[in-house]
């Protein structure tokens, strides 16, 4: 999966200006925002715009779509409610704007995310936090609950599964990860992205074009094979049209 970038630059409100001292910890927040517009791409607007003015800022936004991605990894966030949270933790916010479904799409997207992160920056599970370990504040909600059918130990399980994959995926295409069209989980996703052939058949491309655009797929690797739970969230995007 292709993560999207909008940086936020240096001067807004919502930026600490100043880099995190090391790298220790992941930290998982659900946004609160239900309205079906609070889409990770609002998101990431909403903090390139300085976030209204307040201190308040994180490094990636996933929904049920895409991953956005705001600061840098280095880059110091105000988002976990203390300073050692905030100086020592990558920031991630998952949408909870499309019920039950969409979430628990969500969560796998932000649970390859975070493997791909701690891979990356050669940590392990045990560091991946919830908001509430830093301030005591009920989140991420929905994952503390486990309203919408995934609890924090089944979202711990997603991250592992999707870092087992990332071990066993081939070092040139990789395997998709548990449960999102797309998501190359080869250890070089997260930086340099899959290198499968990116340009659908013309006999497709019309197709192919439709749904991108409505974001029933993301876009990348039209020729990648799918698995029935693939075509399952295709099914239920496309279903989902207004």
């Amino acid at each position: 999966m292709t993560i999207k970038r909008k940086i936020c630059p240096p001067g807004l409100k919502n930026n600490p200006n100043k880099p995190i001292s090391a790298i220790n910890a992941v930290t998982i927040h659900t946004t609160g925002n239900r309205d079906l517009s609070a889409t990770a791409g609002m998101h990431a607007d909403y903090q390139f715009g300085g976030s209204g003015g307040r201190e308040a800022s994180w490094h990636y936004t996933v929904d049920d779509v895409e991953i956005w991605q705001s600061f840098e990894d280095g880059q110091m966030c105000w988002h976990a409610g203390n300073k050692a949270g905030n100086e020592q933790s990558i920031g991630i916010e998952i949408c909870v704007n499309k019920g039950a479904t969409g979430f628990a799409i969500a969560c796998r997207n932000a649970a390859w995310l975070v493997a791909e992160l701690l891979t990356k920056h050669n940590l392990s599970v045990a560091v991946v936090k919830q908001h509430y370990n830093w301030s005591g504040k009920n989140c991420p909600a929905e994952l503390r609950s486990g309203e919408w059918g995934v609890d924090w130990e089944g979202f711990l399980k997603m991250i592992n599964d999707a870092i087992e994959q990332i071990k066993n995926a081939p070092s040139e295409e990789g395997a998709f990860s548990a449960g999102q069209l797309g998501h190359p989980a080869s250890k070089q996703s997260l930086r340099e992205g899959s290198s499968a052939e990116k340009t659908p058949s013309d006999w497709a491309k019309e197709a192919w074009e439709w749904a991108v655009g409505n974001k029933i797929t993301d876009g990348t690797e039209p020729k990648g094979a799918v698995t029935r739970e693939m075509a399952a969230t295709m099914i239920y995007r496309a279903r989902s049209l207004k």
